[in-house]
């Protein structure tokens, strides 16, 4: 709710998201077919996953890997580069329940996809990363300390972040539906997120970002159609 919103006024902006935190919608029948009735006539924006790039590939992998073109600097083994292509059917599978989802909104006025923030800089990571018990979690399944584990470089995680956002604008394209990307102000010189907006955890952003996106959604309205 907006403050400036006078009391009883009906919301410009709703945010519909799953009961379940721990699951969320991907997959939840019931809550796409509560979406449905709730979207008829209105502008609907959905922020679909996102985060794939951080959940897959926070630590590189043994021996290191890059994206084809994407500079590593590594001095002690070979760095192995992956096609773009091999990435983007390790993602793609991710974007197959929109299939399903935007055709069964058809009656909303407009619908956009949009993606998640920008990853955050290396530094950022390192400061708050043992505390992420995803992460810390993931260590622990490997046998190893969070030491031991090399995060990627702040220019691999952010190609991966590129190659999702072309993978959701392409759906959006397909699907008949809009794209929206991250806002250009959320994110610094070199395409990362920047400070100001990034949440005290590895991977969200804070609410000055959410009010960012408010800002564009409101650009959105009545000027976007499908």
């Amino acid at each position: 709710m907006l403050p400036e919103m006078q009391a009883g006024s009906e919301p410009e902006i709703a945010v519909c998201y799953s009961a379940d935190w721990a699951a969320g919608p991907p997959g939840d029948k019931e809550y796409w077919d509560f979406v449905v009735e709730l979207s008829r006539g209105k502008h609907v924006v959905i922020v679909w996953n996102g985060n794939q790039h951080n959940a897959n590939f926070m630590f590189q992998t043994e021996p290191k890997f890059t994206i084809l073109g994407v500079t590593e600097n590594s001095y002690d083994q070979e760095v192995v580069p992956i096609p773009r292509a091999m990435i983007k059917d390790f993602f793609k599978i991710s974007f197959e329940e929109l299939t399903e989802i935007i055709p069964s909104l058809s009656n909303a006025t407009s619908i956009t996809l949009m993606n998640g923030p920008a990853p955050k800089p290396l530094m950022h990571i390192q400061n708050c990363i043992l505390q992420d018990r995803y992460f810390t979690d993931i260590a622990k399944s490997l046998g190893v300390e969070m030491d031991d584990l090399v995060i990627t470089s702040d220019s691999l995680r952010l190609e991966l972040w590129n190659i999702l956002a072309g993978l959701m604008a392409t759906s959006a394209e397909t699907l008949g539906a809009n794209f929206l990307s991250a806002p250009a102000a959320s994110r610094d010189a070199l395409g990362l997120l920047s400070p100001e907006y990034c949440a005290s955890d590895v991977t969200h952003a804070n609410s000055k970002y959410g009010m960012l996106l408010i800002e564009e959604l409101g650009k959105l309205k009545g000027k976007v159609p499908n």
